[in-house]
């Protein structure tokens, strides 16, 4: 008991953020599972299926927006935090090359609806679902992560989300309705866009102003390795995409719930690598990563091995009926969490927080070109099928574990010993 007491003490900082963090990502991904049997229910697979379409082109988006900077600017605060100008340089600099983004995002939809036909027809909804973008855009998770201050985006989320919950319910009453499910996210986005925006510039006094060209420059180059390795991963975002222009769109909703389950499953893995990244970037122990990794691995066998034996029933209780697709889908995507487990420890916490920004989108592009073989190749013999896209997933995350353990042991393993 002593002993326990020690570490909390020492480890107090991140025992609070990751409690929030905890409590962020629960309510974060248990919200939409919540409402996803009402939503099934109300709009039907269909109509269901091409609302996360439409979602999903904007999540694909949202890439351009986030530009890497959920990483890149989360380090630059962590290791500037005490040097208020410093901060008020970054903030200021990653506020307006999001803001050019996301015109530029705007633009992209708006071709694509003028281009494509079902984009045509869906028009509306294709732009109220750009909420993504505008939330990508105002909403500064990287600074409170940077500082280690995850209450404040907890309760902010938490407003934001319980908004969300209450209008799903009380407005979406039929499946005409669908067009209110994007826009009761946006209203959740500029709440929770408001209140950040109140924190940082008048609670915290950060001065928001113009930089020079050239520290535009700096930060957006500086951002850009990560930027490209997210882009690379497209195909996580581009996935529901394929499956509703090749496959169906009732394939889409299929697909959607066993994604859905997955994440949920993946929640600790994000939990304890945002809480633990900037102690890394400021410590770089190698000791402390591998103790992560261990940590993590046992947690998600024990999730791997409850969710395979209760598959059918997670399925039923998430979306409100029995659905076969999404329960098989289930099986191949939930076996991602353990290379996911390896690709946080070797490529994020370890390539990234040593500043091999450049190994680490290596190694994110590599698994993407993996990935577009094999879709190619289901192009080319006309072979679509749903799990033929999960498996795909599922390779592609090996390919990326495969790749950062190579780079790691390579050039950080040889070069630093554990401490």
């Amino acid at each position: 008991m002593h002993r326990l007491k020690e570490l909390l003490i020492k480890y107090k900082v991140l025992v609070s953020n990751f409690s929030y963090l905890a409590v962020l990502q629960m309510i974060t991904l248990l919200v939409p599972i919540i409402t996803l049997p009402h939503l099934f229910s109300v709009l039907g697979d269909t109509t269901w299926g091409i609302v996360v379409f439409a979602q999903s082109v904007a999540i694909y988006l949202g890439i351009l927006v986030s530009f890497g900077f959920n990483i890149s600017a989360t380090k630059d605060i962590s290791i500037h935090r005490e040097d208020t100008s410093k901060i008020s340089e970054i903030v200021s600099s990653v506020f307006l090359i999001k803001a050019a983004l996301f015109i530029a995002s705007l633009l992209i939809i708006t071709i694509l609806i003028f281009i494509i036909p079902f984009f045509q027809d869906y028009k509306l909804l294709f732009l109220l679902s750009m909420w993504f973008c505008l939330y990508e855009f105002v909403f500064p998770i990287w600074y409170f992560q940077g500082l280690e201050r995850m209450k404040f985006i907890t309760f902010i989320n938490l407003g934001s989300r319980i908004i969300f919950l209450v209008l799903i319910f009380v407005l979406i009453r039929k499946e005409s309705d669908y067009l209110l499910v994007p826009v009761i996210n946006g209203i959740g986005s500029v709440f929770s866009g408001v209140m950040a925006m109140i924190i940082i510039f008048r609670k915290d006094k950060v001065r928001f102003y113009i930089p020079k060209m050239v520290t535009l420059k700096y930060y957006f180059k500086e951002s850009l390795p990560i930027f490209l390795s997210n882009l690379s991963q497209l195909y996580i975002k581009l996935n529901k995409i394929i499956i509703g222009a090749f496959i169906g769109l009732d394939e889409v909703a299929y697909y959607d719930v066993a994604e859905k389950i997955t994440n949920l499953m993946k929640v600790p893995i994000s939990l304890v690598s945002q809480t633990v990244f900037p102690k890394i970037v400021k410590d770089k122990s190698i000791s402390f990563i591998n103790k992560i990794l261990k940590l993590n691995l046992g947690i998600q066998a024990i999730l791997l091995v409850v969710v395979l034996t209760t598959a059918p029933f997670i399925v039923e209780l998430v979306s409100g009926k029995e659905i076969p697709q999404a329960t098989a889908a289930l099986f191949i995507l939930s076996l991602t969490v353990i290379p996911v487990v390896l690709n946080n420890a070797f490529a994020v916490q370890t390539l990234l927080a040593f500043g091999y920004k450049k190994l680490f989108a290596r190694a994110i592009i590599g698994s993407g070109i993996v990935f577009g073989i094999l879709i190619l190749g289901m192009y080319i013999f006309d072979i679509w099928y749903l799990y033929g896209i999960c498996i795909a997933v599922l390779i592609s995350e090996v390919a990326t574990s495969v790749l950062s353990y190579y780079y790691v042991r390579k050039n950080v393993y040889s070069q630093i010993n554990p401490v």
